[in-house]
């Protein structure tokens, strides 16, 4: 589930980070709670681990919605997970997220978003995360991208 991309340099800092990518599917399911419980409760289990692996070390975490056409087109944000289009009380589910509520108004993500959102959280991480969701600016029908989990750590 990981890739490893060629390293960039950060700027201010001396180490180079290692960029891995994390894909995470916009199944809602997945997450423990949404359906009653997880779909595929292994599936689930080995989201969260490769998500935990590539966490090791983190200095920043990004998550790219994937699914609009060409890419060209985003929203950033640090947006919340929100599962209510689909009807799910956020008490309801297994797994959470809280690195970006300090800010006091912060944007609903999307389906996919929030999907990868709770999947970093149930994986350990709080610190804060950008989201740069293109479907929200496509408009990409909810719960049809998926997404990647972009982390950077220092070597």
């Amino acid at each position: 589930m990981t890739t490893e991309h060629a390293p960039a340099r950060l700027s201010g800092r001396g180490a180079q980070p290692r960029p891995t990518g994390v894909g995470v599917p916009g199944d809602a399911s997945l997450v423990p709670g949404v359906s009653g419980r997880a779909r595929d409760a292994a599936a689930s289990a080995a989201l969260v681990a490769s998500l935990r692996e590539a966490l090791h070390g983190a200095v920043r975490v990004r998550v790219v919605v994937d699914g609009a056409p060409d890419g060209s087109a985003r929203s950033s944000s640090r947006a919340v997970p929100d599962l209510g289009a689909l009807g799910v009380d956020a008490a309801r589910v297994g797994w959470r997220f809280t690195g970006n509520d300090d800010d006091a108004r912060p944007p609903r993500a999307g389906v996919a978003a929030t999907v990868a959102l709770l999947a970093v959280g149930a994986a350990g991480w709080d610190g804060p995360v950008e989201v740069d969701d293109v479907a929200a600016v496509r408009g990409t029908p909810a719960g049809r991208a998926g997404s990647t989990v972009l982390v950077e750590r220092t070597c």
